[in-house]
């Protein structure tokens, strides 16, 4: 990850992961072959300090306790300090990632990436493929699976990056599970949850209105643009900037969300995550396209 002091000279807040929660944090985890949906979602079996606080602890599932654990946390925070667990998921693969595949890294970065297509696609601000579609939906299935059974709690608010294949992917994922009505699937269109911005024509969003047109119940943030007007072909935002860029975007959610809502689900890109992931603390831990991984972060306001 950049090598940046974080956190900001003018930051708001300081994040932090929770040491000893999922085994994605661990050092020995390998992200190539670790498999979320096999491991509980990579959650440690282990005792919380507040489990001789939780009625029938012992009756409980694993993700019941840490629930409890994490709200217990937050209910005897000192001020200024709010826990959050950050689900946090890819999209599925999209047109661009085949075309990468085809090409090769380097001449997909030298020149294909620069071009609207080819002669087999279009992916300026991509599409899901069918394969990617595919892997939304084995999102879904894990869901429906860990609500029931694991009782792993359900996103209390859902965020999304304006980019086509993430708003396919969080629909997809989420819309057709069956949630409490208090935490019904109403996501958030969030600009700074984009894709590394610049240069690569994948990376560029697509017109407000379209989401507007195409996701009807998508909430898009105040003053989202028609356009991107941030875009631009000459400059492609480094992994520092990024990092940067994610910081503040978790500033703006830690603020967005200081209503006691906890649980919260963020579907983006591998270098958005990766950037999040690096905002927090987090080991660099890559994900696949339609992957997943939780982090329990701990925000602290600084001013």
């Amino acid at each position: 990850m950049a090598s940046i002091t974080l956190p900001p000279s003018n930051a708001k807040y300081a994040f932090s992961i929770l040491e000893n929660v999922f085994k994605q944090g661990l050092p020995d985890t390998d992200a190539d072959t670790f498999e979320y949906a096999k491991e509980n979602f990579g959650l440690i079996q282990r005792e919380y300090p507040s489990d001789a606080t939780l009625e029938d602890a012992a009756t409980k599932t694993q993700w019941q306790r840490f629930e409890h654990y994490i709200r217990d946390l937050n209910a005897h925070a000192e001020e200024g300090v709010e826990y959050k667990v950050l689900y946090l998921g890819r999209h599925g693969q999209g047109f661009h990632n085949v075309a990468e595949s085809r090409y090769g890294t380097k001449l997909w970065d030298d020149y294909w990436a620069k071009q609207e297509g080819d002669e087999y696609a279009h992916w300026a601000d991509a599409h899901l493929t069918p394969i990617g579609e595919q892997q939304a939906l084995d999102v879904n299935a894990f869901w429906t699976t860990a609500l029931s059974q694991q009782k792993v709690p359900a996103p209390e608010t859902y965020y999304t990056s304006p980019f086509y294949r993430c708003l396919q992917t969080s629909w997809l994922s989420f819309h057709s599970l069956s949630l409490p009505e208090d935490k019904s699937f109403k996501p958030i269109v969030k600009e700074l949850l984009r894709e590394t911005n610049g240069v690569h024509t994948c990376d560029r969003r697509g017109p407000s209105s379209i989401i507007r047109k195409d996701f009807p119940t998508y909430i898009l943030e105040q003053g989202l643009p028609e356009t991107d007007v941030s875009w631009t072909p000459a400059h492609r935002e480094t992994p520092a900037e990024h990092v940067l860029r994610e910081h503040v975007c978790l500033e703006q959610i830690w603020e967005e969300q200081s209503n006691g809502r906890v649980f919260l689900s963020l579907t983006a890109h591998s270098g958005t995550i990766a950037a999040l992931l690096g905002a927090v603390g987090h080991r660099r831990f890559a994900l696949p396209t339609g992957g997943v991984i939780p982090v329990a972060v701990k925000g602290q306001k600084l001013m």
